[in-house]
């Protein structure tokens, strides 16, 4: 039988803030999106306020401050809850993408250890194939990841393990919110009567692949928690939404039958964003911030061993700028070949920009996307077409090797597109007023015991 663990750090952004600020421990923590926009993160004493304030709206006020109190604090704008936050005594940082990326490389390379096949689902996640330790106490087993990664990094981490990956998602998500299975849950051990009854405590939107998405659909046919998922005849589901899903109830009844990639929510598109931190009216500065997003999501490419085929950028102005009329628009440039390649993606970025560009508008926020994503491979070449200059070219690949390894090696942004403008003078970087040292990365920005 297969067996897999599903491995998920909690409250990944905060709890790295944490790690290396122990006085942190008994505050709540938020992390703010791009340019201090929204919370996007909250630490378990945060968590636990936000619970209070979905089940009791009062109203608060500091200093001649009179609001409704909100109704959670997650995804707020900040200024809307800042007054709140400070009366709480909340510790709030703006995203410090780079520490996070770097303890999530560390947090993975310690599962790795654990497991002789890894798959990495995403920045906090990570499956583990668990069968060649399945003979063993597997709570235990899962005891010791924690332990393992929390002495290491000072990361909490929660463990699901299941008979399946759908399960193990559920496991995890158990485990993190019943306190009594002390962040690790083994659903192999239980038997079918209990399993059923604990499924029938999840709500089939928590079930992975289903959500928000196809989660009213299914209440409509009366099919309200897991364990309805679950007793749902696999031919019915089959034809009435997708061969997924009904893999998704095969795998709810123990069966080993999806990879993380084959999921509704795996990655298809690479989706480099940020909105200005402040408004941009000249092409050349907008054209640094496509280029440098460009090239962030062709390092992501490259990172999990995949090729695009088409590039689009979008550009808009703000929503809410009563003096200009709203403008979006976006266009997309496809590629003969699949690429990885900057220099590539780049070009095609900032052809697609010239398209869209428009005189006079106070640009706020610029997104590039890489579609047609697919596994690395061969390609067939097109004989009408000009021999490939960028991909497939084994010299190409060299110099973004190197150039990836640079980066890694000596932080972001060490070697860089001259097209993307210096560090120093690019006017449309994001505001990250609350940002914490990058201590991992950067030797300056060390942390300094005394």
């Amino acid at each position: 039988m297969a067996v897999f663990a599903l491995v998920d750090g909690n409250s990944f952004y905060a709890s790295c803030q944490v790690a290396f600020d122990p006085s942190l421990r008994q505050r709540p923590v938020v992390v703010l999106s791009n340019n201090d926009g929204c919370i996007v993160a909250a630490n378990d004493r945060a968590k636990g306020v936000d619970e209070q304030l979905k089940q009791a709206h009062q109203t608060f006020g500091q200093g001649g401050y009179q609001a409704a109190r909100p109704e959670s604090l997650m995804y707020q704008p900040y200024f809307k809850v800042k007054p709140f936050l400070d009366d709480m005594g909340a510790a709030v940082f703006s995203s410090n993408y780079e520490l996070y990326a770097d303890m999530s490389n560390r947090m993975h390379a310690i599962l790795g250890t654990f497991s002789n096949r890894q798959e990495i689902y995403s920045i906090d996640e990570s499956f583990l194939e668990l069968s060649q330790v399945a003979h063993l106490d597997l709570t235990a087993y899962g005891q010791e990841i924690k332990r393992t990664v929390r002495q290491c990094l000072g990361l909490p981490v929660a463990v699901g393990i299941a008979p399946s990956r759908t399960l193990a998602k559920l496991a995890n998500h158990l485990a993190k919110k019943v306190a009594g299975y002390d962040g690790v849950l083994d659903l192999t051990v239980l038997a079918p009567t209990t399993l059923e009854a604990l499924l029938e405590t999840v709500p089939v939107d928590k079930v992975w692949g289903i959500g928000r998405r196809l989660s009213p659909q299914l209440r409509e046919l009366g099919v309200e928690t897991a364990c309805d998922l679950k007793r749902c005849d696999v031919k019915w589901v089959r034809s009435r939404f997708s061969v997924t899903v009904a893999r998704i109830v095969r795998e709810l009844n123990g069966e080993s039958c999806l990879d993380a990639a084959e999921m509704p929510d795996g990655q298809r598109q690479i989706i480099s964003s940020r909105s200005f931190g402040r408004p941009l009216t000249q092409l050349a500065p907008m054209q640094e911030a496509v280029s440098s997003y460009a090239a962030r999501a062709a390092e992501k490419l490259r990172q999990q061993g995949r090729v695009c085929q088409a590039v689009t950028v979008s550009v808009r102005s703000s929503p809410f700028a009563s003096k200009h009329a709203f403008y979006q628009a976006s266009h997309t440039v496809p590629l003969i070949y699949p690429s990885d390649h900057t220099v590539l993606l780049v070009k095609q970025a900032k052809r697609a920009l010239k398209r869209i560009w428009r005189v006079g508008v106070a640009y706020q926020k610029a997104t590039v996307v890489l579609s047609g994503v697919a596994a690395k491979g061969a390609v067939q070449l097109d004989c009408f077409a000009p021999e490939p200059r960028y991909s497939p070219n084994e010299r190409a690949e060299r110099l973004m090797a190197v150039m990836d390894q640079l980066n890694q090696t000596w932080g972001r942004g060490t070697v860089q597109l001259a097209s993307a403008g210096m560090q120093n003078g690019q006017a449309w970087r994001m505001r990250r007023e609350r940002m914490s040292p990058r201590y991992t990365t950067r030797w300056d920005e060390l942390p300094v015991v005394s």
